[in-house]
């Protein structure tokens, strides 16, 4: 581990309680699992304790404080750890996956064209401004591939209370998401453009202190999720590449997150963008985002607002959601392309664990591409370096036990000695407690055989091998062995099999589309290799031999019902409806099955519809017959249309006088239109 400085700016700074203060980041750290090459750790240290997740080969650890799961009650630990397929889902995460529904990306983008044009003086002045120095500064931009964009993040009162009230606490949750989207992004070629990463440039803590004060414009608690993107618009942040700001707020419909989408040309919005001036006669600033870790009452799990980070960024880049199938394999009906799983900007909501979950897709590739392109050199810039004093062995160091007032290591020299001696070992000095948890207080390895790791349902105890500071890989435990509750099985010292492999089966999903077997659809089901026609539940007769009549249920929140729902609480599986309600007025009108009951019913009963059908021809005969003298004609033989009053008088008149009714019509009609 080491500290981690390429998340912050040289010149970061923090705004809290109306002050403006170069902040301290030796808390966030980054680094990797010893030999194992691809592996990632990032987190923070506060207080001794440390939170952040963990990625491997067989998946992501996430480590939070207990506190956050266990309120009020007294447990013996510090700390929870748990994979990320441990993660329940208790609730369906927006419509279309944690965004906004179509029509408010519709008027989201009213607003995006209606941005008014700079008068051509505006643009003289700019260019005589600009003159020399700007030009000679692009020119270094493309030759020196700046390709980090700095970011200016706030957090609400509601986030700050959420993390326990303290700064570095809600400065290590932006340090989080900002290191999983960089990973993600880095890990992406953009038709060329490479190593794209991130780097914040500012934050802005309103503490709880600002909650009544006038100038934040965050301060009240009931806010839409379109008016809080608004406020964050409405101020300039010109200065940034992207603004978003972190809540704790419980939006609508599940959203999490909303940002405006970005283009090369043709409209505003997106990184990079110029406050402007818009049809509705207010200065905004369109590339922004929001971020809530509350939904439906409950927190987020860091897992999925990372990935609900990745995908609004991924519309301030220039990518609106995947369509086709090239880019959703995870609707395909072939089995190598579905188990893949859908891309990050995938409309609905994703599982998280699948290969492509943590992707883009080729025309997400595509559509960044372009905006890059056209953009990145108008704001991004370049990474900085890391240093020494962070607690955390970096490339060109020996050992880091911090500075003077933090270290309490007797074998390595602190961050505050001379530029030859920081970060290196004392003198006849074997290691350092820094360098890993095989070295003692007294700056030698541990003895072979001495406990360093604990055991886990899928890895032996991991012992120090007496050769170095590091503790060595736990020995794996047999494949296929059961974790996890006998739910999951071991591979390769993780629990991340599925059950129906320890029996030589591939794991499916259950239910058919005729709704006869919905309550299976959160069962874990089980089918022979390349054979879906053998797809049942592990409660089933079918394998009653290997789970003995066992029912094993999917986790709340996994995936269903070909990934269109989730499974809730009740194991039920939910869908999750990504059209909106004009999608579902057209299906319902237009779905086959409804003619089909129609046409059958018809068939059944002929004899009632018979009968509506004279029923109907009278009533219009009828209605013709009583309307017809108020209709005005053209015809000058035909007396003149009558109104109703008139027509009523002349029905009563003759019982009045009781004389034939067919020697009066004509001048009661006229005598009606004389007292109208």
């Amino acid at each position: 581990m080491k500290r981690d400085l390429s998340l912050f700016s040289h010149d970061f700074k923090v705004e809290i309680d109306g002050e403006t203060i170069d902040y301290d980041t030796s808390h966030i750290y980054t680094g990797q699992l010893f030999g194992e090459e691809g592996t990632l750790c990032h987190g923070s240290v506060i207080n001794g304790t440390f939170e952040g997740v963990i990625e491997t080969s067989q998946g992501k650890f996430y480590i939070e404080p207990s506190k956050r799961y266990f309120k009020d009650q007294a447990v013996p630990f510090h700390s929870v750890m748990y994979h990320e397929d441990d993660i329940k889902y208790p609730h369906k995460y927006g419509s279309e996956g944690g965004c906004a529904d179509s029509s408010v990306f519709e008027r989201m983008k009213k607003v995006q064209m209606s941005a008014q044009k700079e008068t051509e003086i505006h643009h003289h002045i700019e260019e005589q401004e600009s003159s020399g120095p700007v030009i000679l500064r692009k020119k270094r931009a493309a030759q020196a591939e700046k390709n980090t964009c700095q970011l200016y993040i706030q957090t609400d009162h509601l986030f700050y209370r959420r993390y326990g009230e303290t700064r570095e606490a809600v400065i290590a949750q932006i340090s989080s998401h900002v290191k999983a989207i960089d990973t993600i992004y880095q890990s992406t070629d953009f038709s060329g453009i490479r190593n794209i990463s991130f780097m914040v440039k500012r934050i802005r803590i309103n503490t709880t202190a600002d909650e009544k004060d006038p100038s934040n414009p965050f301060r009240f608690p009931n806010i839409g999720v379109e008016k809080f993107l608004e406020l964050n618009s409405e101020q300039n942040h010109d200065d940034y590449c992207l603004a978003y700001v972190f809540t704790d707020r419980d939006f609508d419909d599940g959203v999490l997150g909303l940002a405006w989408v970005g283009a090369p040309s043709g409209s505003s919005g997106g990184i990079c963008e110029r406050n402007k001036l818009y049809s509705d006669g207010k200065k905004k600033s369109l590339n922004t985002g929001i971020i809530t870790v509350q939904n439906y009452g409950s927190h987020v799990p860091p897992k999925v607002s990372h990935i609900t980070f990745a995908h609004e960024v991924g519309h301030n880049f220039g990518s609106p959601h995947d369509s086709g199938s090239e880019c959703t394999p995870g609707e395909s009906k072939n089995i190598g392309f579905k188990e893949n799983g859908n891309y990050i900007m995938y409309a609905r909501a994703t599982s998280g664990d699948k290969l492509n979950n943590n992707k883009f897709s080729i025309c997400s590739v595509r559509n960044i591409s372009q905006v890059l392109e056209k953009k990145r050199n108008s704001c991004f810039v370049e990474s900085g370096q890391p240093i020494c004093g962070n607690g955390l062995v970096e490339q060109g160091e020996e050992c880091d036990c911090g500075y003077s007032d933090q270290c309490k290591d007797d074998c390595c020299y602190d961050a505050n000695q001379p530029e030859n001696m920081k970060c290196k070992l004392k003198p006849d000095k074997q290691c350092s407690p820094s360098q890993g948890p095989c070295c003692t207080n007294t700056c030698t390895f541990k003895q072979r055989s001495e406990k360093c790791r604990e055991e886990s349902d899928c890895a032996k105890m991991g012992t120090c091998n007496g050769n170095g500071a590091l503790c060595p890989p736990s020995e794996p435990r047999e494949n296929l062995t059961e974790c996890n509750r006998a739910t999951q099985v071991c591979i390769k010292g993780q629990c991340a099999g599925s059950i129906c492999e320890k029996f030589g089966l591939e794991e499916c999903t259950c239910g058919t589309t005729d709704g006869k077997d919905d309550k299976e659809l959160c069962h874990v089901c089980c089918m022979e290799k390349m054979k879906p026609n053998t797809c049942a539940s592990t409660g089933s007769d079918v394998w009653k031999a290997h789970f003995k009549g066992k029912t094993i249920t999917l986790q709340p929140g996994s995936p269903c019902n070909e990934f269109k729902g989730y499974c809730d609480v009740f194991m039920r599986c939910r869908l999750v409806d990504a059209d909106g309600p004009l999608a579902r007025l057209k299906k319902a009108i237009f779905n086959p099955e409804l003619y089909e009951n129609i046409a059958e019913w018809i068939v059944a009963h002929w004899w009632a519809v018979l009968l509506m059908g004279i029923a109907l021809i009278m009533l219009m005969a009828g209605f013709i017959k009583i309307c017809s003298v108020h209709t005005p004609s053209s015809n000058p033989k035909l007396p003149p249309p009558k109104p109703l009053p008139g027509t009523l008088k002349r029905r009563r008149q003759p019982q009045a006088t009781q004389q034939p009714p067919r020697h009066r019509p004509r001048e009661n009609y006229q005598m009606g239109q004389i007292r109208r």
